[in-house]
């Protein structure tokens, strides 16, 4: 039986309470802190910066456990008070907010006061403190517009004949209070101060925080009170935007003023200098991420750095990362043995899922980045200067595809050299994987349980009948490549993407003793399909033939059959699926030895005019922004980057055709592109209408302007390696 806590991990985000139990290493900058607020004097007002996540509650805890704690003495110990403001977030009347922060702080400090040690004197003194609270409460709510009894009739409520007429009064007279009390030593409170600790200021909407800030300030900017505030500068400078309608007046930056105004002593939480090892490889322990002990030494460094990297040492965002491994353990996903090399690129891939999400969906389009090129992107591009290229050490394509395209996103932008460096663990990680023999495909399926990834386009199908109507250009590149292949050769063939069936029936005619399997995503393509395939068996003799064609509905990244067909045919289709390592890997194991590839698509650069007149369709419409950050969908590679990819697979006798054509004399390219291509952008972003005003305005253009119809079109031969004898035998 395990101990209490073995295999089990904190899956909840709750701070720290004690210094003891600080798990990052930051002891000294808490008790620093405490230190500076124990030699100076009052009233203070100290903010603690850091993003969401980054310890500030866990911080101000080890604060609270080193000044308040009852093991401290009497002499030493300040009494704290904490508002957590994060209850007050769903509340939408500022009225309501408030008053429920008041009655918190107010009810919490009259509490203290119940612990006074003097007997005789106890009840008078709980009687003034609760006086002084609701004269307090009674001023600061008339100062923030609550709709209230007029503040004189409250206060001649509350304190009879006692003239609290203005704040500087009222604020004198409860200071006085406080000093008093808190002069008399062995009181039972504190010999020291109160202090005040506001928490999750920055989850508020920014114009409250400041509201609740302004009103504190007015009212207990006193003597004996110390605010130690959880909240981020931005926060400030937004809500004094939001409160006042401006940032900046007369040279002067309201937002800096009024922080400086407020804050004495502005704090960063040190975040860079957490210490992470013990908490990150400990919880990894406890979950049995890895079957030997060895490999949390000898990856002890990698794993450290990837968390840095990843999470950049956010705690919240460390342990969200920690939850998603211990969840993939708990579910004994590829549960069979595992080395220790696949794990860690599990957790590199697991890591750049939740941190970078975008670097993520690429690297499951392609996870080879030295097949990564600039095919992912469709117009001309800008040349890079050297400057820019040595700054960021842009000495690979694979960086200038994420200089270019992903840091379009600010977030990858202002972390790029985070986001390459885990890339670059990434190609060694890969690198051991391979000589393993462990498949990185195996560890982004895993990833992609815990974490669904979500395309853009993967949902896109083709309408059957449109695509019939409009498919010309494909049939025409279809039948060059059934004209380059002898059938006579082949008994069972698959046909990967078949459309409408035009081709498919085309290369069965050239031996229909054949058995073919045609699949394509789109069920109104089958549909169209098996019509024309029953039409033609009624044109055939019965008993002429001993083949058949059997179509049906798939995805081709499902492909599951291994060593079955002798011919792999595919045509206008392998474009399309972006995780082409994958892909061509599944159509490799599809393979019987000796088995051959025969495949059409499209190459670098094709119809990269049409696209750009898509481009001046979109801009033409207004909707630029929309289309800011999407990438089309589509591998279009050089030849040079189909062989080496074919070739990295396990292929053999390799055959790239390279074909350009100006298709001037392709009268419906404008029609097919329409039909074939431009659905990709219809994006979820984007209405139908707008989607129609786009493919409205790219048809207007066509007819008005001489676009550019060129293409580049690859045609694919290779084939899987026969058996040597050895292994055959093996087999048998």
């Amino acid at each position: 039986m395990k101990d209490k806590g073995e295999g089990t991990m904190e899956r909840r985000d709750i701070p720290v309470e004690t210094l003891e139990q600080d798990e990052f290493g930051i002891q000294r900058y808490v008790q620093g802190l405490c230190t500076f607020i124990k030699s100076s004097d009052t009233p203070i007002t100290i903010a603690l910066h850091g993003e969401w996540g980054s310890g500030k509650t866990s911080f101000m805890k080890m604060m609270e456990n080193c000044l308040c704690s009852p093991l401290v003495s009497q002499e030493e110990r300040y009494e704290a008070i904490w508002l957590n403001t994060w209850d007050l977030f769903l509340e939408n009347e500022y009225g309501v907010a408030v008053k429920k922060l008041l009655t918190s702080l107010f009810s919490q400090m009259e509490r203290h006061f119940e612990k006074l040690h003097t007997k005789q004197k106890n009840e008078e003194r709980k009687r003034q403190v609760k006086e002084y609270l609701k004269g307090v409460s009674s001023v600061m709510m008339s100062i923030i517009n609550i709709e209230l009894e007029t503040s004189g009739k409250v206060l001649d409520k509350v304190f009879g004949g006692h003239d609290y007429a203005s704040v500087k009064t009222l604020k004198h007279e409860f200071e006085a209070f406080l000093k008093q009390e808190v002069a008399q030593k062995g009181n039972g409170v504190t010999d020291q101060a109160f202090i005040i600790f506001v928490d999750d200021l920055d989850r508020l909407e920014p114009r409250l925080a400041v509201t609740l800030l302004e009103a504190l300030k007015n009212l207990f900017d006193i003597e004996k009170c110390i605010f130690v505030l959880a909240i981020d500068y931005d926060v400030v400078t937004f809500g004094i935007e939001q409160k006042y309608g401006r940032k900046h007046l007369a040279n002067r930056n309201i937002g800096q003023d009024f922080f400086d105004k407020l804050i004495q002593v502005p704090y960063m939480i040190p975040m860079a200098k957490y210490d992470i090892k013990d908490m990150v490889l400990g919880r990894l322990k406890r979950i049995d991420y890895f079957e030997r002990e060895y490999d949390y030494e000898k990856y002890e460094g990698r794993i450290v750095e990837i968390f840095q990297l990843a999470t950049n040492k956010n705690p919240r965002t460390m342990k969200r990362l920690l939850n998603m491994l211990h969840l993939m353990t708990a579910m004994k996903l590829g549960e069979e043995k595992r080395h220790a090399e696949l794990r860690m690129m599990e957790l590199l891939l697991m890591a750049l899922q939740l941190s970078f999400p975008k670097v993520y969906t690429i690297l499951c389009k392609n996870n080879n980045l030295d097949t990564w090129k600039l095919s992912f992107i469709m117009e001309k591009q800008e040349e890079i200067s050297e400057f820019t290229k040595n700054q960021y050490k842009l000495d690979e394509e694979w960086k200038e595809i994420i200089y270019r395209v992903v840091s379009q996103d600010a977030v990858i932008r202002h972390n790029y050299h985070r986001v390459a460096r885990l890339l670059e663990i990434y190609e060694q990680l890969q690198d051991r994987c391979h000589k393993v023999g462990e498949r990185v495909e195996d560890a982004l399926g895993i990833v992609n349980v815990i974490c669904r990834t979500q395309d853009e386009n993967e949902q896109i199908e083709y309408d059957g009948e449109a695509y019939d109507r409009s498919s010309q250009t494909q049939y025409r590149q279809g039948t060059k490549l059934v004209s380059a292949i002898d059938f006579s050769r082949f008994t069972k063939v698959l046909d990967v993407g078949c459309g409408n069936g035009n081709t498919t029936l085309d290369l069965w005619n050239q031996n229909r003793d054949m058995q073919v399997r045609a699949f394509d995503l789109a069920v109104s393509q089958i549909e169209k399909a098996n019509e024309k395939y029953l039409q033609l068996l009624g044109t055939i003799p019965e008993g002429s033939y001993e083949g058949g064609i059997d179509f049906d509905v798939m995805n081709a990244l499902d492909l599951k059959e291994r060593g079955v067909y002798d011919l792999i045919f595919s045509n206008a289709t392998l474009h399309w699926i972006t995780d082409e390592k994958r892909m061509y890997q599944l159509l490799f194991d599809a393979l019987e030895p000796g088995g051959e590839l025969a495949v059409h698509q499209g190459g670098y650069g094709t119809y990269a005019g049409l696209h750009k007149t898509v481009r001046q369709a979109i801009k033409n419409t207004g909707l630029e922004e929309k289309y800011k950050k999407w990438l089309f969908p589509a591998f279009y590679p050089k030849k040079k980057e189909m062989e080496l990819l074919l070739s990295s697979i396990g292929f053999e006798d390799i055959r790239v055709e390279s074909v350009y054509s100006d298709e001037k004399d392709n009268d419906n390219l404008v029609d097919n592109f329409a039909n074939a291509s431009l659905i990709f952008y219809k994006i979820s972003s984007v209405t139908e209408e707008e989607y129609e005003a786009v493919k409205e305005e790219y048809f207007r253009i066509c007819a008005a302007e001489e676009v550019d119809k060129s293409s580049h079109r690859l045609y694919i031969f290779a084939a899987r390696p026969k058996k040597k004898q050895g292994e055959q035998e093996d087999e048998d």
